[in-house]
């Protein structure tokens, strides 16, 4: 249990924030319920609430680098590299980082493409990384999109997506809770 009186109230607002917009994108209610792949809203508003989640992600997380002390330059404004600074100087290992980066790229394509994929991860490349899970196997791999093809995304695609932006507002959450002495300082 998470004692509120000991974390600043504009973190624990950022994480509450964070976690409704997940709940809000994770339920449909935001119009992105319906099946079509090939609905170029559909995409937008996807790609739309991807970057609010992104948004609040990277407000959070602001919010405890600010709250331990931590050092992030204010003009460090991508979300996986400030994730990854926070989490270097705090001394713990940065797993998500390419799965940011794939999210980015995703809502990017969602928004500014109607999800038809144009760019490749890098020059040369013939597909992109979505922040989507591969369906199969037994490793976990983000699955890949072919230039030319439509990122679709499910449902229940969504839904996992919202529940990977929730465990990281728990665990930035956590990595507050647990360095009492920096808050203090």
């Amino acid at each position: 249990m998470i004692d509120a009186h000991a974390l600043p109230a504009t973190l624990l607002r950022a994480h509450d924030t964070l976690v409704a917009g997940c709940h809000f994108l994770g339920s449909g209610r935001a119009g992105t319920n319906r099946e079509t792949p090939d609905d170029r809203l559909r995409a937008r508003v996807i790609g739309n609430g991807l970057r609010e989640l992104d948004r609040f992600l990277n407000l959070l997380i602001g919010e405890v680098a600010r709250s331990l002390a931590v050092p992030i330059p204010v003009d460090e404004h991508h979300t996986a590299n400030r994730l990854r600074r926070l989490r270097h100087a705090l001394g713990i290992t940065d797993p998500d980082h390419a799965r940011l980066m794939a999210i980015g790229r995703s809502r990017a394509c969602l928004f500014h493409c109607w999800g038809m994929v144009r760019r490749a991860d890098q020059p040369g490349e013939r597909g992109m990384t979505s922040g989507w899970w591969a369906a199969g196997g037994e490793a976990r791999a983000l699955r890949v999109v072919a230039l030319g093809d439509r990122l679709a995304v499910s449902a229940t695609d969504l839904a996992e997506m919202c529940r990977f932006y929730e465990i990281l507002a728990g665990e930035l959450l956590g990595q507050a809770m647990a360095r009492p002495a920096a808050r203090a300082a």
